[in-house]
């Protein structure tokens, strides 16, 4: 397994029918299709799907582990039980998915969901510590706050990324 699709956020609380509309204002049925659209160009055991969930007493405005507003958004086609939890913006603080990455010798993640100014830029510098090649993939990548993107696409530019805009 050289190349996975690792696709964050995409929860009911971030792109579905119920999020906050004025927060969360991606064209989120495109972003679903597009993303769907990867999703069928890899193999199940490759697909890679990361939820955040709040943790403790103060989940700062994050979902609940399980609540429905933190389950996959309905309309994402869910191809493989390769679902990890985070609680920070880096999906690679969880130390578990990296480590499986680097135990199955995947080379190259393909990142794709929101928010391109947070979580998704975050695991993407985040990945550079697995010695992973990031594929940011553009058209697949929501994102509320352009100037935090740009600060992180700064990060990314100076290690091993490639940056696409395919569907």
């Amino acid at each position: 397994m050289d190349n996975v699709l690792l696709i964050i956020n995409m929860q009911e609380y971030y792109v579905g029918k119920g999020r906050d509309k004025k927060r969360f204002d991606y064209n989120c049925n495109e972003l679903i299709d597009k993303i769907n659209k990867r999703i069928a160009k890899y193999d199940p055991e490759e697909v890679f799907y990361v939820k955040t969930v709040g943790k403790g007493l103060f989940k700062g405005g994050l979902p609940k582990g399980n609540a429905a507003e933190s389950d996959i958004v309905t309309k994402l086609k869910v191809v493989s039980k390769n679902v990890y939890l985070k609680s920070k913006p880096d999906a690679f603080a969880n130390d578990v998915l990296g480590e499986f990455m680097r135990a199955r010798n995947v080379k190259q993640v393909e990142i794709c969901g929101v928010d391109g100014g947070n979580s998704v830029g975050a695991s993407a510098v985040g990945a550079f510590e697995y010695d992973l090649k990031i594929v940011y993939n553009e058209a697949c990548i929501g994102t509320m706050d352009k100037e935090k993107e740009v600060k992180f696409r700064e990060k990314l530019s100076q290690g091993k990324c490639e940056f696409i805009d395919e569907v």
